[in-house]
């Protein structure tokens, strides 16, 4: 009978802590993520641009079909290349004119050439969602977004070495 009693406490400490490790703690949710604001965006492309010696003026429309154009953020000023930050909405708008990106290809950059008068001319398409941050970040935004503001800058310099380097128009 004492083997009995002895057992039930076990038995019942054993059910609780199978109990409390099946439930556990409530899983983890993940911190929501934004994109850089396009605004702040333009800001950083611009300031890529004046690293590099280059002078950034403002972009225009660069023809992808009949119908359809992308807005060019920053333009190379008296140069036939330049930058467009995608948002969400324009990739909607745009459709299959934006080539889908190659996963083989990793983070390559993506380049987009118009049609017309404007073939030989280059955009640097960097797509928002490229560029996230944690939302609730410590000190509110400043060093989550500071990780995407860097890659940003980094792929529109990128872009300028690469420009230069080949001598585009």
């Amino acid at each position: 009978m004492m083997a009995m009693v002895g057992y039930r406490p076990a038995l019942a400490l054993g059910a609780a802590l199978v109990s409390l490790a099946c439930g556990g703690l409530p899983p983890r949710v993940v911190n929501p993520s934004q994109p850089l604001d396009e605004h702040r965006a333009v800001q950083l492309i611009n300031e890529a641009f004046r690293d590099e010696h280059e002078h950034p003026v403002l972009g225009g429309s660069l023809p992808l079909s009949e119908t359809r154009a992308l807005h060019v953020d920053v333009n190379a000023q008296n140069r036939k290349y330049g930058v467009a930050y995608v948002t969400g909405q324009e990739r909607e708008l745009l459709g299959p004119m934006l080539p889908p990106r190659d996963p083989a290809m990793g983070d390559a950059l993506q380049l987009v050439s118009g049609l017309g008068p404007d073939d030989n001319a280059r955009v640097l398409v960097l797509e928002d969602g490229d560029y996230v941050f944690d939302e609730h970040g410590p000190k509110a935004n400043e060093a989550s977004s500071l990780t995407a503001e860097a890659k940003l800058k980094r792929d529109v310099r990128d872009f300028l070495i690469r420009a230069h380097a080949e001598k585009w128009p």
